[in-house]
């Protein structure tokens, strides 16, 4: 989970409630990505925006269940293990404490729902 969201105004609870992230602004994140988020149940969900040939330059430790909404995501792994290519309409999970970072190859947008597995 991210310690920089305000958890205050942004927490919610599963109860037979959509998850509205199209009611919340588009926010800055990294260079050509951008994120819609809230915390729900104590997971961050996440609309996630990678502008085309957009990459994350950290490594993210944190564990993911995702789905490819538009365009395609690359993840590489710290560890050097083989690239996870998700293309619109795949589900891709990337383990806690494996080293990833993802990268928009693609020449279109692409949006990712994610959701944090704070294992």
């Amino acid at each position: 989970m991210r310690p920089d969201l305000p958890v205050s105004t942004l927490q919610i609870a599963l109860v037979d409630e959509p998850v509205r992230l199209s009611e919340i602004d588009w926010s800055a994140d990294v260079e050509g990505i951008q994120v819609r988020e809230l915390i729900v149940d104590e997971r961050r969900w996440a609309l996630v925006h990678y502008a085309p040939g957009s990459l994350r330059h950290e490594w993210c430790e944190d564990g993911h269940l995702g789905v490819v909404l538009s365009g395609q995501i690359e993840y590489e792994f710290e560890d050097g293990g083989d690239p996870l290519t998700g293309r619109q309409g795949d589900a891709f999970t990337l383990s806690t404490g494996r080293g990833h970072r993802g990268h928009n190859r693609g020449a279109t947008e692409t949006i990712l729902l994610v959701i944090d597995d704070p294992a």
